[in-house]
């Protein structure tokens, strides 16, 4: 496996989800047909909530595969589904999923499905052929065997009075253990991780969240009737998962987490979807959840029946890519050399029906999820194994997910995830992270500073704790991809390029940076990691075939830079790891790993390995460990375990003529069992099998322990050097280990000459061959430039050799038309422009053609230097990456939209079903003071200082056509609302210096946008342009004596309105584009922002829902030519920049409540109908105009943010 193997005596079951649903789909055009690879998939609640999302859509075809280490989540998982197919009350499937204890009513329906599912389950072709086979597909017969071996445990009801006894005192046991670790962990302090799933309105929930959480853990059951909690006694074995001797519920399972919650809160209008009614005999927030799930499962029995396919795979989600990479680039249907887990030995095969040959399963997908298994595997290796298999396509999108806390915020945390420089290794890798580079986003992560403010202020002074939320959303480089050549690197610069991400990998080993800082999460980063020298190889790998560049050059610079390294304590006992790992992959062989081998033994008599006919470079060591020397590890309390890696050891003995060795191997594999053998050990040809034990660490058969090695390093000494299993040195681990096994922490230790505990073999047990690792389609076939008749366009990355990190690309067109170089040569005029943030546009000649350079990331032409070589024919353009906090430079970069024979792509903006999104009710105006808190967080803290400085006297007027955005978002939000100055539904985009109005905004109703933590504002669009203003002009006459709201914008910010107003109509869209679309004919969106002009397409015209109606005369008039559109607020992404100062909010929620002029005291705005303006310093008062800000600053700034 690809990262290091952790001793799994303590192995969480995490059954239910802990981060609210998301729909999966939310960022293809509703046309397109969704093939989804979820990683780590968890619970039911993103595919219950994607059915919902998409309810009352046109009717897409949607393929989902589910891989899960755990099978039991898998398990109850298929029973679910299988439930909501088969009955419509959802009252007793939610105690059945949610509950850890249950009434006499649901654990009998839960004993009739599992006797409908036994049967059926007998073999892959039974479960196929059955009533479920067509919904619910199986990867694989392994993973069919281990659900089924699941769901036959769930049988209790056939147990025996003692049995039955047994069983409930070993399931409360298991729940015992599991509030033991809640306590060690959590202390008898406030799990305050329900908080995100209620934003956006979190404060609240401060009270209630907590408390429910307690009751489920005390009661097992979400219900506060105190009759339902004295009937539901009988534990649920949904939760004991196959109730395995490792079983330990996570401390954290709460049934609410994966709920949308701020219904709860929320004032609803009558009617709204997910309204409770309010009457059940249940916490209001339980209700909430409730109805979601119950309008969840309504649609995905609608999807059930017709539209979707959901694939199963049981085991290691690095191993499952790597096969489907396998599978995809080879054609390969056969065995690809993966384990299923680190701890089996059971080879990974996909040999199910629809991974044959002539098999429909999907092996590439348009959307991946991993949810947050960076946190366990690190995202270098989720990305080497995930990113091949997504589409390369304009619309596929990858998604990547943290919870855990490893830095201070999020700015940190993602300038760490990649080992290295974040957009370097983001091109490298060949995705472009658009969140990161547009700096905006229409998700709030509001709530993620508001839970870690809550959580100082209660007394965890410690940020080193908890959760930190984050989720990365990562596209294809670019739109056009095919057109783009990879890039090219110069070998020494790639090298050093690799060279940081190495020290970065293994900075754990560097001792004077661990002892420089040592604070909790020091020692909690340096403990938990999550790469050996295996996966740098995969890496390597990965990198080779993504770039183009002389390999060679760049790893002996490479290798010549580790083999020198002094900062890595442990660097030169990992260093023939590292050699072997790189000859597997066949990126750089050195000569050890030539043959012969023999000459190089010092040993006399030909045994083991030595005597073997033919001596490969590398062989597999299989230690068996005795159950007796495992009694170091399985007897520290579970509490003070941790997570030790093992590793193995070869070392030479006291009596090597020459100077001692030792090498370090971290690559190994797991399992249990008694081993079997076939041949003598003295030949090339000796098998090893093993007979596995299920019950793993309390069992009683012995522990195998497998890795791979050079031969020439076994036969230095083949009978006589030490091989050891140990445990990794971290600081956790030697505080655990050190006094009780030694400095070296060895569990086991033996010879190589020890034929009854050291088995040598030339593959590992059950395999074929070594691991099929990064495999892409012929390299070949990956074009290092793009060529037509005229030009050929390279890209080339400038390298700062100290850092590791591109400082900038090179753009190149290599002319090859003659007439075009004889231009050249004449002096003809070359103009270079920058046409959009990724794309420069060079045009020779006054009338002579333009041709455009693709650059992987957003530059800048404005601060880039060109070279014009006029006789050898050629043109270079150095352009410096784009500094993402300004959006790039480019103010515009916010929702970039593409068109595609699916429909338009957006990117960076969620669609969005508003059929299905809650309905606030905006006239109980207390209920609703949270918005204003909510909305007034769409400015970072630059953008608040900016902003400060614009109002101070005699400054400037404010520039920043972002800030100006979101100050007149703020004020449709605050008008439509009613909270600040008068109450309006009809609002005019007004450029008073150059035409007047230009966009009319007719707001419906605003809506809860769930799953992106905010709200959006449920309205009709219309642009003012000059073909329909004869048509629409009585209405406009009639609008005269309507209240409506001018938001006065300047040039640039009526510019970015018509840039970002199509992704708003797009991404809510429920009607067709017509093939003659204006989009596609005229291959760019919006289609215009000059004055006059319509930046949408007319395929939406008057296509309105029946509830749009506004009291003015000949409404009907003007809604012939509005469009539906979404608008939501916008925020600064958190990881690229602070979006408070010091990562604190500067007053309390309550303060942000208060309404009325400072100066003047008037509670409407006075500068054009636009809403009262908010300190961006200090956020607690307000202004009804700029003129008034600016005379009370003098006095204001005496105490702004004390």
């Amino acid at each position: 496996m690809l990262h290091p193997t952790f001793v799994n005596i303590i192995s969480f079951f995490y059954p239910l989800g802990n981060t609210p649903a998301v729909c999966l789909t939310q960022d293809l055009p509703r046309e397109q047909k969704a093939n989804v690879l979820l990683l780590g998939c968890g619970d039911v609640r993103n595919i219950l909530f994607t059915s919902y999302s998409n309810n009352g859509t046109k009717s897409r075809r949607i393929d989902i595969t589910c891989c899960d280490h755990e099978p039991a989540v898998l398990a109850r998982n298929i029973l679910l589904f299988t439930l909501i197919i088969d009955y419509e009350d959802s009252s007793s499937i939610w105690d059945i999923f949610y509950h850890l204890f249950l009434d006499k009513e649901s654990l009998e329906l839960l004993h009739t499905q599992i006797q409908k599912l036994l049967p059926l389950s007998a073999s892959i072709q039974s479960w196929h052929n059955s009533k479920y086979g067509r919904l619910l597909r199986m990867c694989d017969q392994g993973t069919l065997l281990r659900l089924r071996s699941i769901w036959n445990s769930y049988g209790t009801s056939d147990l025996s009075g003692d049995d039955q006894a047994s069983y409930n005192k070993r399931f409360e046991s298991a729940m015992q253990t599991a509030r033991n670790m809640q306590a060690h962990y959590l202390g008898h302090g406030i799990n305050m991780t329900g908080f995100r799933s209620a934003a956006p309105i979190c404060i609240p929930s401060l009270k209630d969240l907590p408390e429910l959480f307690q009751q489920f853990w005390q009661h097992g059951v979400t219900s506060v009737d105190r009759g339902s909690i004295s009937k539901s006694r009988i534990p649920n074995p949904m939760f004991a998962g196959s109730l395995g001797d490792a079983f330990i519920l996570h401390y954290g399972t709460d049934p609410l987490l994966g709920f949308h919650l701020a219904t709860a809160y929320a004032s609803l209008t009558s009617g709204s979807p997910l309204e409770s009614s309010g009457n059940l005999p249940l916490h209001k927030v339980v209700a909430a959840a409730r109805l979601q799930f119950r309008e969840w499962c309504a649609s995905f029995r609608k999807d059930a029946q017709k539209n979707l396919t959901i694939r199963f795979f049981a085991g290691d989600a690095l191993a499952f890519c790597h096969t489907l990479q396998h599978m995809h680039t080879t054609g390969d249907r056969s065995q690809s050399n993966w384990y299923r887990d680190q701890y089996h030995l059971e080879a990974l095969v996909l040999d199910g029906e629809d991974y044959a040959s002539n098999g429909n399963a999907p092996l590439i997908f348009n959307v991946i999820d991993t949810s947050n298994l960076l946190d366990h595997v690190g995202a270098i290796n989720l990305l080497v194994a995930a990113s091949p298999l997504l589409e390369n396509s304009i619309c596929a999108t990858l998604y990547t997910e943290a919870l855990v806390k490893k830095q201070e915020d999020l700015k940190r945390l993602v300038d760490d995830i990649l080992c290295g420089h974040f957009p370097t290794l983001s091109i490298i890798f060949g995705l472009m992270p658009i969140e990161y580079w547009t700096n905006s986003t229409a998700t709030s992560g509001v709530e993620e500073h508001l839970l870690d403010m809550v959580t100082r202020t209660m007394g965890n002074k410690d940020s080193n704790t908890g959760q930190m939320h984050s989720r990365l959303t990562w596209k294809r480089c670019v739109a056009d991809s095919a057109s783009v050549p990879v890039i090219r690197f110069d070998g020494p610069e790639l090298a050093h390029i690799l060279y940081q991400v190495y020290l970065r990998m293994f900075r754990n080993e560097d001792m004077t940076q661990l002892f420089s800082k040592i604070d909790l999460q020091t020692i909690h980063n340096s403990s938990l990691l999550h790469y050996h020298r295996g996966s740098l190889a995969s890496f390597l790998r990965f990198v080779k075939q993504r770039v183009v560049v002389d390999w060679n050059e760049t790893m002996n610079v490479f290798i010549g830079l580790v083999e020198n390294n002094s900062t890595l304590l442990m660097s030169s006992n990992y260093l023939k790891e590292l050699y072997l790992q790189l000859h597997l992959l066949d990126l750089h062989t050195v000569s050890t790993f030539r043959p012969p081998f023999k000459h190089i033994s010092h040993s006399q008599a030909l045994k083991g390995l030595s005597a073997w006919k033919e001596i490969p470079a590398i062989v597999c060591i299989t230690l068996k460990v005795p159950r007796a020397q495992l009694r170091a590890i399985t007897e520290v309390p579970l509490k003070e375990l941790g997570t030790p890696i093992l590793h193995c050891v070869l070392q030479s003995s006291s009596k090597y003529p020459g100077r001692q060795w030792q090498n370090i191997f971290a690559a190994v594999q797991l399992a249990f069992g008694e081993i079997t053998t076939s041949g003598p050990q003295c030949d090339d040809e000796f098998g090893v099998s093993v007979s596995e034990d299920v019950h793993s660490w309390n069992g009683h058969s012995s522990l195998l322990v497998s890795f791979v090695a050079p031969s020439w390093v076994v036969l230095l000494e083949p009978q006589a050097a030490t091989v050891a299993v140990g445990i990794q040195s971290t600081p956790q681990s030697s505080h655990t280990f050190v006094n009780s096994l030694g400095f070296e922490m060895n569990i086991y230790k033996t010879t190589l000459g020890n034929e009854e505990n050291v088995y040598m073999t030339k593959y590992r047990p059950n395999l074929l061959g070594h691991a099929s690792v990064c495999n892409f389609e012929d390299p070949s076939k990956i074009a290092n430039k793009h060529t037509n008749e005229a030009v050929a366009t390279t890209v080339k990355a400038s390298v700062d050799l100290k850092t590791g990190q591109i400082t900038a690309l090179i753009g190149r067109l290599d002319i090859q038309l003659e007439s075009i170089k004889s231009s050249l040569r004449n002096g003809a005029a070359v103009e270079i422009v920058q046409s959009s943030p990724c794309t420069i546009s060079v045009a020779i000649g006054k009338a002579g053609p333009k041709f455009h350079l693709l650059f992987p990331v957003p530059v800048q032409q404005s601060r880039s230097k060109s070279r014009i070589a006029r006789k050898s024919s050629y043109i270079e353009v150095i352009a410096p990456m784009a500094d993402p906090r300004d959006g790039g430079g480019f103010p515009h970069f916010m929702c970039p939209m593409f068109p595609s024979k699916h429909g338009p792509v957006v990117w960076n903006l969620p669609r969005l079903n508003l059929d299905c999104l809650p309905i606030i009710d905006t006239s109980k105006k207390k209920e609703l003071e949270w918005l204003t808190t909510h909305a007034s967080f769409m400015l970072s803290s630059r953008e608040r200082h900016s902003r400060e400085k614009s109002i101070e006297p005699g400054a400037a007027k404010q520039k920043d056509a972002r800030i100006n955005l979101k100050d007149s978002l703020f004020s449709l939000f605050m008008h439509f609302s009613g909270l600040q100055g008068q109450q309006a539904r009809i609002f005019g985009i007004n450029n008073p210096d150059h035409g007047g109005i230009h966009i009319l905004v007719f707001v419906s109703c605003l809506r809860l946008d769930l799953a992106n933590h905010t709200v959006v504002l449920d309205a009709a669009i219309l642009p003012l342009h000059d073909p329909i203003m004869p048509k629409i002009r009585p209405f406009l006459e009639k609008l005269t004596g309507v209240r409506l709201c001018n938001v006065v914008v300047d040039d640039d910010e009526l510019r970015l309105w018509k840039e970002i107003i199509p992704a708003w109509v797009e991404r809510c869209r429920q009607w067709e584009h017509r093939p003659s679309c204006e989009y596609l004919s005229k291959s760019r969106i919006p289609l215009s922002v000059e004055h006059g002009q319509n930046p949408i397409c007319s395929c939406g015209e008057g296509t309105l829902p029946p509830r749009y109606s506004f009291d003015v005369s000949r409404w009907k008039l003007a809604a012939k030519h509005a469009v539906q559109a979404a608008i939501s607020p916008s925020f600064s992404v958190p990881f690229v920049e602070q979006s408070f100062e010091g990562n604190k909010m500067t007053t309390e929620p309550a303060a942000l409540c208060e309404t009325g002029c400072r100066l003047c005291g008037k509670g409407n705005s006075g500068d054009g109908g636009k809403g009262l303006l908010r300190c961006s310093r200090c956020l607690a008062v307000r202004y009804c105009s700029v003129e008034c800000q600016k005379a009370d600053w003098k006095e204001h700034k005496k105490v702004c943010k004390k």
